[in-house]
């Protein structure tokens, strides 16, 4: 990550007045800041660019802010602040044991929300470094922990597990499972997987997908005895959430 001058933070905010104001006065602050109203354009940001702090509000419509954390804190490095008019220490306790970097209660004064987002850049950019700095395993010891957890294979449309179970694919199970593949860990967006099945945005029957998905659910948890690491992602599409590679 880096910070400073290029510390790229995006705000999740249902609310368009609030979500504006937060804007402009992080940009007069000196932050560069991308405002968003909801999970799915936050996922559809994260893919098409890097983002090192989300200023994330709790109440917002379809996927909640807890939900959109845990998600987070599963498939992406980033720095995570809570600004949500949900003060209750219970909200405040699973907002920081899910994952959240800070906490914070609105009204926020912008000052006070900026000094957060730059102290938890620093910690972020200090913890990069220390990571650095400690020694690094040997050839042999880096190239074991880097091979994949699962393979997606392109000759023989399988599936092979990390036990080395293969699992047979249908045409459309691979169309579905090399979008996750080639986007391993990030959310891959409706629209990506009905461009998969050659299909049209418009008019194109989303449930055939999910039964497919639901059969191939099925079927890998009765090769493999264990489920497969498909994530939904509601409203939005799915993600691969294990190391995953196209072979």
């Amino acid at each position: 990550m880096t910070y400073s001058s290029h510390l790229r933070v995006i705000i999740v905010e249902d609310d368009l007045d609030l979500r504006e104001e937060t804007e402009l006065g992080l940009r007069a602050l000196g932050i560069d800041v991308t405002g968003v109203a909801d999970a799915t354009a936050l996922y559809r940001e994260l893919i098409n660019k890097k983002y090192d702090i989300v200023i994330l509000d709790v109440g917002l419509p379809g996927e909640d802010g807890f939900s959109i954390l845990k998600h987070l804190r599963n498939s992406v490095q980033i720095g995570i602040v809570m600004v949500t008019a949900r003060g209750a220490i219970d909200d405040r306790v699973q907002g920081l044991n899910d994952g959240a970097d800070a906490y914070m209660v609105k009204p926020v004064d912008l000052k006070e929300l900026a000094s957060v987002v730059n102290s938890l850049a620093r910690r972020l950019q200090a913890k990069m470094v220390e990571r650095r700095r400690q020694p690094q395993p040997s050839v042999e010891l880096t190239t074991a922990q880097s091979l994949p957890t699962w393979k997606l294979c392109k000759t023989h449309w399988t599936l092979v597990s990390p036990d080395n179970a293969s699992i047979p694919l249908t045409p459309k199970e691979y169309a579905f499972l090399s979008r996750l593949v080639e986007k391993c860990g990030q959310p891959v967006p409706k629209a990506h997987i009905i461009h998969a099945f050659g299909g049209d945005l418009d008019d194109f029957d989303f449930h055939r997908v999910e039964v497919m998905i639901s059969r191939l659910r099925r079927k890998g948890k009765a090769i493999t005895g264990e489920l497969l690491p498909i994530k939904a992602l509601p409203g939005f599409g799915f993600s691969f959430t294990a190391d995953c590679t196209l072979t």
